[in-house]
């Protein structure tokens, strides 16, 4: 009769769960190297991919195939709204608000970023605006359009809400005229750094709407070519700055998540018209998986040290961005 030794069975036991919680311990810290995020957030996103499994040869390959190469393979591109003159200190001025953000403070951090050269796209977004824009008040009773009847018969203001009903039924604040096609207005400011190969987005070109965002019109009729350039390019993920932070950077960045790509926003880079627009704007990048972040964190994205969490979470949950 053989008689089995329990003593080595427990040695081979608690060698193999020492290779694991070593195999484990690589993994995080592979995980904390690439992302520049502690050992304790890669755990959490490792525990969470995990869904109750054990770690062994396959869940550590299968990690690395599915979380840690994406990772490393990330092209990131750096997305400019509507930095233009009319916003800065011309007829529509971001600095009037009450929030108080004066966008040429703005500038100098963007420009550190422009000038890197490790991004791998650089696209510039401009409000391009018939004269006859939907969005103008100066042009709100003109006869191609009718407005709902408590509207038409209210004396109207700046930053006044309406609702035209004809041609398009559509919800608009109104504007004083700015970013007309082919005007100073509608220029890029001229101290902001122009990027030689960089991409060009013109939004807001069809009189009856609006486009806050740089990927479609308000109402979701119409597309830019935004998308298809980023997805031409193999873009996974944007980082987004500019003007407003509260209007046409907070529907760019939302938009970028509903079409999948990775997304983060640099308040520094940006100024927002009014408090209660950027409070509910960060309300909504937080709840959407908006990563908030710093020059210096974005520069550290493009140098590899550094990706936001949520970006990582979002990986890490499967979620794919094509």
């Amino acid at each position: 009769m053989v008689h089995s030794d329990n003593s080595t069975e427990t040695s081979v036991s608690n060698n193999n769960n020492t290779v694991l919680s070593n195999q484990s311990q690589s993994i995080s810290e592979q995980l904390s190297q690439l992302t520049g995020n502690s050992v304790e957030e890669s755990e959490k996103v490792m525990n969470s991919w995990l869904r109750g499994r054990q770690w062994d040869l396959t869940t550590s390959v299968q990690f690395d195939q599915e979380v840690l190469s994406r990772l490393r393979s990330l092209r990131v591109a750096l997305l400019v709204v509507d930095f233009q003159n009319d916003f800065v200190d011309g007829s529509l001025k971001i600095g009037d608000g009450d929030a108080g953000q004066d966008p040429n403070k703005a500038i100098p951090p963007l420009n550190e970023l422009l000038q890197l050269n490790s991004w791998d796209l650089v696209v510039y977004t401009k409000d391009w605006h018939p004269h006859n824009h939907i969005s103008f008040l100066s042009q709100a009773h003109n006869s191609d359009r009718e407005m709902d009847k408590k509207d038409e018969n209210r004396t109207l203001n700046f930053f006044d809400s309406v609702q035209f009903m004809k041609p398009i039924k559509t919800e608009q604040v109104l504007y004083p005229d700015h970013c007309i096609q082919k005007s100073w207005g509608s220029d890029i400011h001229p101290e902001v750094f122009i990027v030689p190969k960089a991409e060009y987005i013109m939004k807001g070109v069809d009189p009856y709407l609006d486009s806050y965002s740089a990927f479609n019109d308000n109402n979701g009729l119409s597309k830019t070519e935004l998308e298809d350039v980023l997805r031409r390019e193999n873009i996974d993920a944007v980082v987004i700055a500019g003007l407003a932070y509260d209007i046409c950077v907070r529907f760019t960045c939302l938009d970028a998540v509903k079409q999948n790509f990775l997304a983060a926003v640099i308040p520094d880079c940006s100024a927002g018209l009014t408090k209660k627009g950027i409070t509910e704007s960060e309300i909504a990048f937080k709840k959407q998986g908006v990563a908030m972040i710093s020059k210096e964190e974005a520069k550290e994205i493009t140098e590899g040290a550094f990706l936001p969490k949520e970006w990582v979470r979002k990986i890490a949950a499967g979620k794919k961005n094509h």
